[in-house]
């Protein structure tokens, strides 16, 4: 009975893994339209604007979340505590609001004093300005999404997460582009009109799920939030080691350079592209599995998600490999000077998947601290590389200290894992 349960866990990670990965595939292939599409009509200055102002959003609604999102799914993860974490979620939902919609403000306010004397680029302004909006919708969208993963809502997270998001934007940006203006800061207002979608889509199924309301719990949130501290302190390592590199070549280089390395490091991820999609199914399985100390589903689960993983990242590298040229070149001519870069940032995303979903592991069974330590060191080579390389390499600098600082983490998590909470469980 125990085997059958256990097929049935992998069956189920590769059918929703699938259909998950299918999902950011369209997502991955609408955001390649929408670069395609931005730079074809407003060049790759404008490019490296919005890649900018998506940074900030990144960054800034990490902030705002605090790591509870993580927290969450683990919450809604575990067997008959649905009401419990319901009722947390309930009473903890104004703290979110509230900080998004603060931190939106002050980004709208100082969106001039940041491009002029941060980006020396005044024309960054309006796609700051746009972007403060986004910062409280896509806060909440985060956040909403993550009770549906907890629940195993899988392809309505995978849609959420990785799929609606650049699909909503292009439907958004054709409809201005072609019906009102062809204007630069159309790109960012299409996006910023995807994340309000998004929201109101997850608002509305968030309703279905949540019904009746009852914010009834045995949690308090602000123990919550202090348990959420050290996923948030992972998290940020994790989206500060993805966007350091664009904010540090913005310090240094022209918008239009940024453009080039956010197109590299687009096509680069997507050889991490089933890391992402399987790690959504696969997360709360974790949990469900380490907490019942069925520790020989556990283990499974982590090596079938692992194999599933090298095969499909070590095909997507060949074959951005062989057509390296082939494939910037659809940017314009000018996009195959990223060549190297993206070689470089394709080698780190290999070892990110290969390797396997770490985090996971050590947020779903309670090492996150251990995890966090390991971010924050390898945060830092990141930082110091960056800051050393970048003035000398360019695009090469920032992708190399970026791949070196991801293989670094990987590497570190994978021993620890490997001693400790395997051998443990």
């Amino acid at each position: 009975m125990k085997k059958i349960k256990i097929e049935a866990d992998l069956m189920e990670i590769l059918k929703k893994g699938g259909i998950a990965l299918f999902l950011r595939i369209l997502g991955f292939l609408a955001g390649y339209l929408f670069v395609y599409y931005t730079v074809r009509y407003f060049g790759a200055e404008t490019q490296g604007r919005i890649s900018l102002s998506f940074s900030f959003l990144m960054i800034a609604s990490l902030v705002c979340i605090l790591g509870a999102d993580v927290n969450f799914v683990k919450l809604f993860a575990i067997e008959n505590n649905f009401e419990n974490a319901k009722g947390l979620f309930l009473k903890s939902y104004p703290f979110f609001v509230g900080s998004s919609l603060l931190i939106g403000i002050i980004l709208f306010f100082s969106s001039n004093w940041i491009s002029v004397n941060i980006f020396k680029d005044a024309e960054l302004t309006p796609f700051l300005e746009w972007t403060a909006p986004s910062i409280v919708l896509y806060t909440l969208m985060l956040i909403n999404a993550s009770v549906f993963r907890g629940i195993r809502k899988n392809t309505l997270y995978a849609f959420l997460f990785n799929g609606g998001r650049f699909i909503f934007t292009m439907v958004f940006f054709l409809v201005l582009v072609f019906a009102w203006t062809k204007d630069p800061i159309t790109t960012a207002i299409a996006h910023t009109a995807a994340v309000a979608a998004l929201f109101l889509i997850s608002l509305w199924y968030l309703g279905k799920h949540l019904l009746p309301l009852s914010r009834q719990t045995t949690y308090t949130v602000s123990s919550f939030l202090k348990d959420s501290f050290p996923m948030f302190l992972s998290a940020s390592m994790i989206v500060l080691l993805g966007w350091a590199d664009t904010i540090i070549l913005g310090m240094y280089e022209d918008s239009s350079v940024v453009g080039l390395y956010s197109v590299a490091l687009k096509i680069a991820t997507v050889v991490s592209f089933s890391l992402q999609a399987v790690d959504s199914i696969l997360a709360p399985k974790l949990s469900h599995a380490f907490h019942a100390d069925n520790y020989t589903l556990f283990r499974r689960l982590i090596k079938f998600s692992t194999y599933i993983n090298a095969v499909f990242s070590i095909t997507s590298v060949l074959g951005i490999f062989l057509f390296k040229d082939f494939i910037l070149n659809i940017f314009g001519p000018e996009f195959i000077a990223a060549s190297t870069a993206m070689i470089i940032l394709s080698l780190g995303q290999l070892f990110n998947s290969v390797i396997g979903p770490v985090g996971s592991i050590f947020q779903m069974t309670g090492h996150q601290k251990v995890f966090q330590n390991i971010l924050i060191v390898s945060f830092v080579i990141n930082l110091i590389l960056n800051l050393t390389l970048v003035k000398e390499y360019g695009i090469n600098g920032v992708a190399f200290a970026t791949a070196f600082s991801l293989i670094f983490s990987k590497i570190a998590s994978a021993i620890y894992i490997k001693k400790l909470i395997w051998k443990a469980s």
